[in-house]
């Protein structure tokens, strides 16, 4: 899970033509993306960026930008680019993306995926040129801007042809889940949301097993603990924060930080991609939040190298996360986990400022873990990947997130 705010390399102004996949109504949508989630008021710089192959919801976005007054702005990428951006630049040019100074300066930005082939786009990297990019990154300071700014984000997911190829999944049936979760019932979401959060904000000990053999303890910290609901409401846009303001479509998370030092035990992942590649069989062990004995039964090269290039700071636990959306369904063994589907669990490693913690590590990775179960101070909230409601927290009406009716 890199920052989603540093933006790669794109072609500014460019409209390419495109078809709809599955006469898709991109027009709701893009209503939905604009008008409830973002709230783009009229006179907003908006900028909207993606890659070549989401171009038919860019365009609709922009053109709903347009309706409700406010100014929208394109940024493209494509592939090509991005793979030229990672592999063939110079390493001498390597620098923090000056597109952050416009990211800052915009009132809303709508970025949807900028790359529809991970794998190809990465194919030739190295650790060594990955953790540069961090590197540049993380000193360009872009954490504490994007929290002083008044920016605020909707990250939208956008079904790709490559990905379901490459994780050999059925793409009809992936494609209509993505767009089912993005159009799921927010408001139960919220419910629920604002209940796990209060156990979690409260909480002080949270305990994960699961069958495949994770049995993991960290410490909460009387952190913040955010709640993505697909919608920012008009208090949400003026929360401090930027994860308070951002939004994800399909949303449904709640999730924050724990103590950096506390985890110990044993965690085994769930099959994933790293690098845009199969990953599988990964298990490490924790003691003091630090992670040792990482090892995959797939993919492990590419990990030992990743390991070995950056500082311990990246093999700290430092934040965790439970999906909410009913809409999202795993599909474990072929390595699709979205952090979102109701009842998935995932823990992270390496940094954490933007969500309130103290790591401050270039770069960060998260583990999903499928069937998991989820205690809090001895409550369950999740057992065996099924979402558990909380029997002692109650929501509060008049709480973040719970008014979405007339919010605006």
């Amino acid at each position: 899970m890199k920052n989603r705010y540093v933006q790669t390399s794109g072609l500014l102004g460019l409209l390419l033509l495109a078809s709809p996949a599955f006469s898709q109504n991109y027009e709701q949508i893009a209503k939905q993306i604009v008008n409830t989630s973002a709230g783009v008021k009229p006179g907003e710089l908006v900028m909207i960026t993606g890659g070549q192959h989401t171009l038919p919801l860019m365009e609709a976005v922009a053109v709903e930008v347009a309706r409700a007054g406010g100014q929208p702005n394109m940024l493209l990428n494509t592939d090509k680019v991005a793979h030229a951006t990672s592999v063939e630049m110079p390493e001498s040019a390597i620098q923090a993306s000056k597109s952050n100074d416009w990211l800052l300066g915009a009132d809303v930005l709508i970025q949807l995926p900028s790359v529809e082939d991970a794998k190809t786009v990465l194919a030739g990297t190295t650790p060594e040129r990955q953790a540069k990019f961090a590197k540049v990154a993380a000193e360009a300071g872009l954490n504490k801007k994007l929290d002083a700014a008044k920016v605020r984000g909707v990250f939208v997911s956008y079904p790709s042809k490559s990905f379901a190829a490459n994780q050999q999944m059925d793409y009809a049936g992936y494609e209509q889940m993505v767009w089912a979760g993005i159009g799921a019932d927010y408001t139960a979401i919220a419910t629920q949301a604002q209940q796990l959060k209060q156990l979690l904000a409260t909480g002080k000990k949270v305990h994960i097993t699961s069958p495949a053999g994770t049995d993991l303890t960290f410490q909460l910290a009387a952190r913040p603990v955010f709640v993505d609901d697909g919608v920012l409401t008009a208090a949400d846009q003026q929360e401090k924060l930027i994860y308070n303001r951002t939004a994800a479509l399909p949303g449904g998370r709640v999730y924050g930080t724990n103590l950096e030092t506390s985890a110990t035990g044993r965690l085994v992942a769930s099959p994933g991609t790293w690098n845009g590649k199969p990953f599988q069989g990964f298990k490490a062990d924790f003691k003091g939040g630090q992670m040792a004995n990482a090892k995959a039964d797939v993919g492990n090269e590419d990990l030992q190298k990743y390991l070995a290039t950056y500082d311990p700071s990246v093999m700290q636990l430092s934040y965790f996360s439970i999906g909410l959306n009913p809409a999202m369904k795993a599909q474990e063994q072929k390595g699709y986990n979205p952090a979102t589907a109701a009842g998935m669990v995932l823990v992270g490693v390496g940094g954490n400022e933007l969500q309130g913690g103290q790591n401050k590590a270039a770069t960060s990775n998260g583990f999903p873990i499928a069937n998991a179960t989820v205690e809090v101070d001895g409550q369950v909230i999740v057992r065996n990947g099924q979402l558990v409601a909380p029997t002692t927290a109650k929501a509060s009406p008049g709480g973040k997130k719970m008014q979405k009716s007339g919010s605006r």
